[in-house]
């Protein structure tokens, strides 16, 4: 995956023409921030699909239309837009790009058994992300990015390396603080859209089941906080909500 992303900065830093969304995600209204956001996650968005496997299975794209399409019509903000994407890979995870552009990997669909309660905790997590602004914050505070952006006039080319920092930027875990503010959003959207909010519990008591030092579960478990204080958080929110 590591690989991948690097792929995607190197393809995708030629593609982003203007460093004005930076700026304008850092100065301008809440509805210009959104559209800044929305043209930079949707540049790494196409270049991610053109590196990575995916999942073309018509259930998949079924499924998302219809628990993301209930989760994204109770969005506050109804400036913000998603789509949701299926990844074929053997890695159990999930991320979203900024702008609401969500990849979920095939194996969590099959850890989550399917179950539309649960995955909509999933999406609803990572749309969390997205709406808090958790991955554009993370490049606009990036040195690397700052001093990239001081050196270019505003309208200037946002070149390769900034891109490159910036898909592997998003591909990090989140800090504790972020992981557990979206879970918080995505059990309230879950709730919004009518589906089981006990859901986020099962999913976390079974990942707590699973050695984190399986193969395959690796990554998810390493950008994301311990699952007791996760299901610690979760309960608590449960019983205020």
């Amino acid at each position: 995956m590591a690989n991948l992303f690097h792929k995607l900065g190197r393809m995708v830093g030629p593609k982003v023409r203007q460093a004005n969304w930076l700026m304008t995600a850092l100065t301008g209204t809440s509805a210009e921030a959104v559209r800044a956001e929305y043209v930079v996650g949707r540049d790494l968005a196409r270049g991610f699909s053109a590196q990575a496997e995916i999942d073309a299975d018509p259930t998949v794209s079924q499924l998302f239309e219809d628990v993301g399409g209930r989760l994204v019509a109770c969005v506050t903000d109804q400036e913000r837009r998603f789509c949701f994407c299926g990844v074929r890979s053997p890695e159990v995870n999930a991320f979203a790009f900024p702008g609401g552009f969500v990849f979920v990997h095939r194996p969590l669909l099959d850890f989550c058994g399917w179950d539309k309660d649960e995955i909509a905790f999933v999406l609803g997590h990572e749309m969390g992300h997205v709406i808090e602004r958790h991955a554009i914050h993370r490049l606009m505070t990036s040195s690397l990015v700052s001093s990239g952006l001081n050196r270019l006039p505003i309208g200037g080319v946002l070149r390769g390396p900034v891109l490159n920092l910036a898909a592997t930027l998003v591909n990090q875990g989140y800090s504790q603080d972020q992981e557990l503010a979206a879970d918080n959003l995505g059990l309230r959207l879950t709730r919004a859209a009518g589906y089981d909010p006990q859901a986020a519990l099962r999913l976390l008591r079974r990942f707590r089941t699973v050695p984190t030092a399986a193969t395959n579960l690796a990554s998810y478990f390493a950008s994301h906080p311990p699952v007791e204080t996760r299901l610690e958080a979760v309960g608590r929110w449960q019983k205020g909500v």
